[in-house]
């Protein structure tokens, strides 16, 4: 077994230890600061080795740190960079598949340029759905039905009225309605029994005439009558042959004659009296006439659906006839009064589209159309009264309210035209507004970067990317869309697996 070199010399010290003691067996002072000096030196000696070693460690995992931050830094970078993949400028659809897309491909037209102009407004009620309550007789109000702010529908009773004319107008109709009923029956009575003793009295007399003419005519043939005789005979039952169908066919005698003119004249009274009423309000149901105790008493009824906005009578208040006590208005509709500088009114036409805002916030733009300029301007504003009709869904628009209203006009100037592209051909990839423009090579569509501005009904004006003539993709541009993506997303898909 082989000796380690500090043993070796360990030995020789612990031999000359050895060699230093005496006689009584016991080290010498000087064997013993000998050993001291060598244990110090051996710690030493262990102390740097730790230290060594120490710092050898804190070294390496320096470096190993440093070393890792450069790939944390590239691979930070790589994602931004697919973050942000580059999109291809064509898209490639099968030709097998193409069918099923039934892609639609229309030109870039040109058109009159346009440009908002924005204004104020402020909403009215349409006047044209608005109708004033007013009774046509005078009287006392019996009773309210309805208060304001209210919702009724057409021929909704509004208010119960008693009138001094109606009753009279109503007893006169009930006199009317017994004399018509009279004259009726009078007439059925005489059409029985018409002409019937006139016609008795003519057929006895042609009887009569008949057999004496038949008598004279055969004294005659005999030889015992003379001819005088038999002309007479023939005139008289001409005479009551003439008599008898004048009674036969006559169609009323003087009585019928009567009768009828009775019942004629009662029929167009009481006809003349129904209607008078009617056009008064009153109600002319046989069941509810017979029914109502106080035939004073007229309903005043609703002539529109709509809310009431305006309600100026009470229960016990006396009205004049044409006196307004109800006003219903049907704001499914409602007018925007635009102020349109002067300098603008020209550019503005009738039936032109606009768009209207209101202030309350998540509201969106409410489209309309010009229905009304006026022709004369304010003098103090030098603005002119602009009439947009909107429709009121849901009655989001009150009267009253301020609201920003938008029209395009023409541009007045050297620009007389621009490109319009419909407005479903733009497709935004990213940051990026891009079309899809067919080529010559049936199924292969180029992807092409465009600037637009505005959108004015279903059409993009085109800034630069198309020129006239150009052809685009409208319907089928998403499903090209989707391709294009997905076919981005799968290259990046094998750039990835590759890594």
């Amino acid at each position: 077994m082989q000796k380690d070199p500090e043993d070796k010399e360990q030995g020789v010290i612990r031999k000359d230890a050895k060699d230093e003691v005496g006689p009584s067996g016991k080290a010498s002072k000087g064997g013993r600061a000998e050993s001291a000096s060598v244990r110090n030196r051996n710690i030493a000696i262990g102390s740097v080795a730790v230290v060594a070693l120490i710092a050898l460690l804190a070294f390496i995992i320096f470096a190993a740190l440093e070393k890792s931050t450069p790939p944390a830094a590239t691979e930070e970078t790589e994602v931004k960079t697919e973050a942000q993949p580059t999109i291809s400028n064509e898209v490639v659809v099968p030709s097998e598949a193409l069918p099923a897309l039934k892609i639609e491909i229309v030109g870039v037209t040109q058109r009159s340029a346009v440009a908002p102009l924005l204004v104020t407004g402020a909403v009215e009620v349409n006047q044209q759905q608005t109708q004033t309550v007013t009774p046509l007789v005078g009287g006392r109000v019996e009773r309210v039905v309805v208060a304001l702010g209210d919702r009724v529908r057409t021929g909704a009773i509004l208010a119960i009225v008693a009138s001094p004319q109606i009753a009279e107008m109503r007893g006169n109709l009930r006199t009317a309605e017994t004399r018509l009923s009279l004259a009726q029956r009078n007439l059925a009575r005489v059409q029985r029994s018409e002409n019937r003793v006139a016609v008795l009295q003519a057929k006895a007399k042609l009887d009569e005439t008949e057999s004496t003419l038949q008598r004279v005519r055969r004294l005659v043939e005999l030889g015992a009558g003379a001819g005088k005789d038999l002309l007479a005979a023939e005139a008289a039952y001409k005479t009551a042959k003439a008599e008898y169908d004048f009674q036969t066919n006559i169609a009323l005698s003087r009585e019928v004659q009567q009768a009828q003119a009775e019942f004629e004249t009662a029929q167009a009274e009481v006809a003349q009296l129904r209607e008078s009423l009617g056009a008064l309000g009153a109600p002319l149901d046989e069941s509810e006439r017979g029914n109502r105790r106080n035939i004073s008493l007229i309903p005043l009824r609703a002539p529109i659906s709509g809310a009431v906005t305006e309600r100026l009578v009470n229960a016990g208040a006396g009205i004049e006839a044409g006196k307004p006590l109800f006003t219903i208005a049907n704001l499914s509709s409602v007018w925007v009064i635009a102020n349109v500088p002067e300098a603008q009114v020209g550019l503005l036409r009738i039936g032109a589209p606009a768009e209207v805002r209101s202030a309350a916030p998540g509201r969106n733009a409410i489209a309309g159309r010009i229905n009304y300029i006026d022709p004369q301007l304010n003098e103090d504003t030098r603005t002119a009264r602009v009439r947009v009709e909107v429709p009121n869904p849901g009655e989001r628009l009150k009267a009253g309210m301020f609201v920003d209203v938008g029209f395009q006009v023409g541009v007045v100037g050297t620009l007389s035209a621009e490109l319009v592209v419909p407005s479903e051909a733009i497709h935004r990839i990213a940051d990026r507004t891009v079309v899809f423009i067919p080529k010559s090579e049936p199924g292969h569509f180029e992807v092409r970067d465009v600037q637009i501005e505005g959108e004015v009904e279903g059409y993009s004006r085109v800034i630069s990317g198309l020129s006239l003539g150009d052809r685009v993709v409208t319907k089928g541009g998403f499903t090209l869309n989707s391709l294009l993506m997905k076919g981005q997303f799968g290259e990046e898909d094998e750039e990835e697996k590759t890594r």
